[in-house]
């Protein structure tokens, strides 16, 4: 019934540790779920993992990930899951019996939020919002049962995952601006204003169904961007990476220059490669992109399994 997909950016921190126990946290799943793993810069997968994943080439950014997991979800339903966050056992039932139950193109709920990594290897039950209480502050302080607040109106999210129907939404998901530079922090908040700009229906669950991981040190959501002046001044480019996926056509991707440009300040950023193989590869992507043929180039599927 549902497709969980993920990012496993190339540069992360502790890749393979997050991979196995969110990969654990997908098979105690009560209903079953079609685990979809996105690796980008030509990473491949451990060979413990059996789960289906695909591999691109060149780097991708993480709306583009989330692109690809959509265009390549073979099921009724999607949703994300990011390395660091974890879901409720009952959680993708319970969101899926939902959307069945009151027709909705998305179904969201909330999120107790974590500060440290103990939620990573937890198994946990959906709860209510009791006991729980909600900071409007951004970045998040550390505190005893916080919640996100999401699809409350509190933050003007709907959460860190949300589960939708393809059937209804379609395969795509909004990866650059029309000026062709790609999004980089709101993806997620376009592709939840499109839905509702469109009068689909989106239901809130007042319940904790995961633990999200908060670290303004490492997360995308707190790097710097131009991501709502760009917004306010080109808009949303149609165009997005999940059509090229779809298609196997990657020579009219969008934000050829754009998408050099980003992918080295979001390198300069990154933590260094942890070991030799990350070397190579940051080498290897930097001869890319000095000739033209990095990021913006468009990148063709290297390894699909």
């Amino acid at each position: 019934m549902a497709t969980v997909f993920c990012a496993v950016w190339h540069k992360q921190a502790d890749k393979l540790d997050l991979l196995r126990s969110h990969w654990e946290n997908l098979k105690a799943q009560s209903l079953p779920v079609e685990a979809c793993y996105i690796f980008d810069n030509g990473d491949e997968a451990p060979d413990w993992l059996d789960a289906t994943w695909h591999s691109f080439s060149e780097p991708l950014t993480i709306y583009e990930a989330w692109a690809a997991g959509v265009a390549l979800s073979n099921t009724k339903y999607t949703m994300n899951l990011n390395m660091d966050d974890r879901l409720a056992t009952d959680a993708v039932r319970m969101m899926v019996s939902t959307a069945e139950a009151t027709q909705s193109a998305l179904v969201a709920g909330d999120w107790l939020v974590s500060f440290d990594k103990s939620h990573l290897n937890a198994e946990f039950t959906v709860t209510d919002l009791w006991g729980t209480h909600h900071s409007p502050e951004w970045p998040l302080m550390a505190q005893p049962n916080l919640r996100l607040g999401s699809g409350s109106g509190d933050r003007g999210t709907f959460g860190p995952a949300t589960l939708w129907n393809l059937d209804i939404l379609g395969k795509w998901y909004p990866t650059h601006f029309n000026n062709n530079t790609p999004i980089q922090s709101i993806g997620d908040q376009i592709f939840w204003k499109v839905v509702l700009q469109n009068k689909q229906k989106a239901t809130r669950l007042p319940l904790i169904i995961g633990r999200y991981f908060s670290d303004t040190n490492s997360q995308a959501e707190f790097r710097p961007h131009n991501d709502n002046a760009f917004l306010k001044t080109y808009g949303v480019n149609p165009v997005s990476f999940a059509q090229c996926v779809t298609s196997g056509d990657f020579s009219k991707r969008p934000g050829q220059a754009g998408a050099a440009l980003d992918a080295e300040a979001r390198d300069a950023a990154a933590p260094e490669a942890l070991n030799a193989v990350e070397q190579a590869s940051a080498q290897l992507a930097e001869k890319f992109r000095a000739a033209g043929l990095g990021a913006g180039a468009g990148p063709t599927p290297g390894i699909s399994r």
